[in-house]
């Protein structure tokens, strides 16, 4: 059981389950028999990419991890690295096979995450923003994948560029959270280049930018009333507070609560989206 455990903590699963219902969302609502296979599929092939992802970026990370996330199954010494790493090929080559098995757009959008997650695992902390817009841009593509499934991107763009602004951010703010770590392994992240209050002014903007394009979709009839009642209550009014601390206090902030604060905003957002297309 503490072997299960560790994979499950390896993998990330609530994580991972995230980019499953982001697929879901992705594909609009036109869910219907006759592709019912392929979302299957395309969730399932999603969400083991995205554990192969978790576990290489704890298979780079063992050092800043061993500093800032000590309780991490590798520097915890329940995950072995040399396990870590089988893991993630394994999840990789499993999730790409599927994604092909839907369609060649599908397989050609799981082998460019699957690279990007490894580009971002193996280069990613001496990227500065580039690292942080390989992971954005990667959560985004979730969405495409479920509308890719669907025969539909279109109905996947609001999400997919609502995800990018809101993980743009939120992986911003971890990395001014994990900067004692990320010095001593050398990152060259977009905090230790340009300091907190840059950084920091980066995620807030992007936050801003997502309240500020939250109400489009309502306005050109795509979503109901409901979903922009949903995202003004649960996800533009709890991000605000975000920004104002984001940008009064940058120094003086409390990192983690402000990224879990995001993460579970997250999943108002989709919730939102969700009832927005009944």
């Amino acid at each position: 059981m503490k072997k299960i455990r560790g994979i499950l903590e390896l993998a990330r699963a609530g994580n991972v389950a995230i980019t499953g219902f982001s697929v879901l969302i992705g594909t609009g609502g036109a869910v219907k028999s006759a592709n019912i296979q392929g979302v299957i599929l395309a969730v399932a092939s999603a969400m083991i990419i995205a554990a192969g992802g978790n576990a290489q970026n704890d298979y780079y990370d063992q050092k800043t991890d061993a500093v800032n996330r000590p309780e991490r199954p590798i520097p915890s010494g329940r995950i072995s690295p040399r396990f870590a790493f089988i893991f993630s090929i394994i999840c990789y080559g499993a999730g790409v096979i599927l994604g092909w098995l839907i369609g060649r757009d599908t397989g050609l959008v799981a082998s460019v995450v699957a690279i990007l997650l490894w580009l971002y695992a193996f280069k990613g902390k001496i990227m500065g923003l580039g690292g942080n817009l390989i992971i954005a841009l990667i959560c985004a593509l979730a969405f495409i994948y479920g509308g890719l499934t669907v025969k539909n991107p279109v109905l996947a763009a609001f999400p997919a560029v609502f995800a990018f602004l809101m993980h743009l951010s939120r992986e911003i703010i971890k990395d001014v959270q994990d900067i004692s770590g990320d010095r001593q392994s050398g990152a060259r992240t977009l905090v230790i280049r340009s300091g907190h209050k840059k950084a920091l002014s980066v995620s807030a903007f992007s936050l801003l930018l997502l309240i500020t394009l939250s109400p489009v979709p309502y306005l050109l009839g795509v979503y109901n009333l409901k979903y922009l009642l949903a995202v003004i209550l649960g996800v533009d009014l709890v991000l605000l507070p975000v920004v104002f601390r984001l940008l009064r206090d940058p120094m003086g902030a409390d990192y983690a609560k402000l990224s879990f604060i995001l993460k579970i905003d997250m999943l108002a957002g989709l919730m939102a989206i969700a009832v927005g297309m009944s």
